[in-house]
């Protein structure tokens, strides 16, 4: 089987960067009844992985700055199926972080899965790498499901369509022109020097730190049927609630300071392409980190996003990424390493939300304890912030390589705290907590 990478693919391939790598994360814990044998555990994910078609796949460019996706003829899954032994949360923190900064041989598939045992309570866990011009979130979460136990069973391994390599006018209704020139107008309109001094941004290539953090799934649905939106605009506040905390220790929180967050939007549904590598769109939004309300904070954050979903995510500067899937390959290839700099004209950082299902998972029996993904950063960002929801709790992630923020005791304190302010909130609605 082979299939044409789309351009949008195309351009994550092209930005990669030793120090900027473009590659998906996900950190996942067990809790397993028996002890564990992590050889045994890293057999069972290579033979998984061998029958995801997927998986035994790498990139093949063609002049034209095209690229496709051909079987690999020296595919071995134990090849990228490691195993680690830590003690303490610190040491496996150090461990993520360096593995999460190590870039991906794009050379043959590019993906990788560590198997870490050692953890407290004889828990062991799996950190999952993934290159973002092999699939976005959704898809992720798709080839993920695929290595546990009872999904893999209900999952098609259904081969991507072949989609065209390069766009061209020709092929292009004068409707179809109109749009690519509304969406580059959208995106221009919206690029602003970045902010001298601002902590979001930086040049530091400094090793990054992955920083996770777990809330309760019940306070956040509590907070949110009491201010009302949704579950992810509670998130969104929260996270600017935690940016605020960072940035006024910094001294970059005026009363009118905002961070802009590109939040990427899944556009499967749309499309009907379930099984196509990167299909995103994005919304571009403000998060009032000067406002020291955090109920207004979370009104502003909601309006925001009722209004850009009312527009929908095909429109707007948030729809980079529907841009780039317009651009022919080639464009990419001379343009990437200098385009991939540009970020911080658009966004000050990437919040993502990961949906996963609501099922019991379990690899080797063992039930899956916490799933954390984490989001690539682009070139001239600080952090990116990555979030997903897995039964009863909320899973929070940063990859950041800021020492303030790096700080594991922190990120659970400031979160605590902002979660406390808006639940603390219902007093002044009249509301019983």
């Amino acid at each position: 089987m082979t299939d044409h990478l789309s351009p949008l693919d195309i351009a994550f391939l092209a930005m990669e960067g030793s120090a900027n790598p473009l590659h998906l994360g996900a950190v996942a814990t067990f809790a397993p009844s028996t002890p564990v044998h992590p050889a045994r555990i890293a057999a069972l994910l290579c033979e998984r992985a061998q029958e995801v078609s997927r998986l035994r796949q790498r990139a093949r460019t063609s002049l034209l700055g095209g690229a496709r996706w051909v079987e690999d003829p020296g595919f071995a899954p134990e090849d990228h199926v490691f195993t680690h032994h830590v003690r303490g949360r610190e040491r496996f923190a150090t461990l993520v972080s360096h593995l999460m900064a190590q870039p991906l041989d794009l050379a043959r598939p590019p993906w990788e899965l560590h198997v870490v045992t050692g953890l407290t309570g004889g828990r062991f866990a799996v950190v999952a790498k993934l290159h973002h011009s092999l699939c976005d979130g959704m898809k992720a979460v798709g080839l993920g499901l695929r290595l546990f136990d009872a999904s893999r069973l209900s999952i098609p391994d259904t081969p991507a369509p072949s989609r065209p390599m390069i766009p061209s006018l020709s092929g292009m209704s004068l409707r179809g022109i109109k749009d690519t020139i509304d969406l580059a107008s959208s995106v221009l309109m919206n690029t602003r020097p970045p902010a001298l001094g601002s902590p979001v941004l930086t040049s530091s290539t400094r090793p990054r730190r992955v920083v996770m953090s777990r809330l309760d799934l019940a306070d956040v649905h509590r907070i949110r049927r009491t201010h009302g939106g949704t579950v992810n605009d509670v998130l969104l506040a929260l996270v600017t609630g935690a940016l605020r905390h960072w940035l006024s220790a910094h001294g970059s929180a005026g009363p009118s300071s905002v961070v802009r967050a590109l939040i990427p939007v899944d556009q499967r549904s749309r499309t009907g392409d379930a099984a196509a590598g990167n299909q995103i769109s994005g919304y571009l939004v403000s998060l009032p980190v000067g406002c020291p309300d955090p109920v207004e904070r979370l009104r502003d954050l909601r309006a925001q996003m009722e209004a850009a979903k009312a527009a929908g995510p095909d429109r707007g500067a948030g729809a980079l990424p529907l841009l780039a899937d317009r651009v022919p390959p080639l464009v990419h290839r001379l343009t990437a390493p200098v385009m991939g700099r540009c970020a911080p004209l658009l966004f000050d950082t990437l919040v993502t939300s990961v949906p996963l299902p609501s099922v019991p998972l379990a690899l080797d029996g063992a039930a899956l304890c916490e799933l954390y993904p984490v989001a690539p950063v682009a070139p001239g960002h600080a952090v990116g912030i990555a979030l997903s929801v897995y039964r009863s709790s909320v899973h929070v992630c940063l990859n950041t390589n800021q020492s303030w923020m790096s700080d594991a005791q922190w990120l659970d304190g400031v979160l605590r705290r902002e979660v406390a302010s808006l639940q603390d909130a219902r007093e002044l609605v009249g509301l019983p907590r």
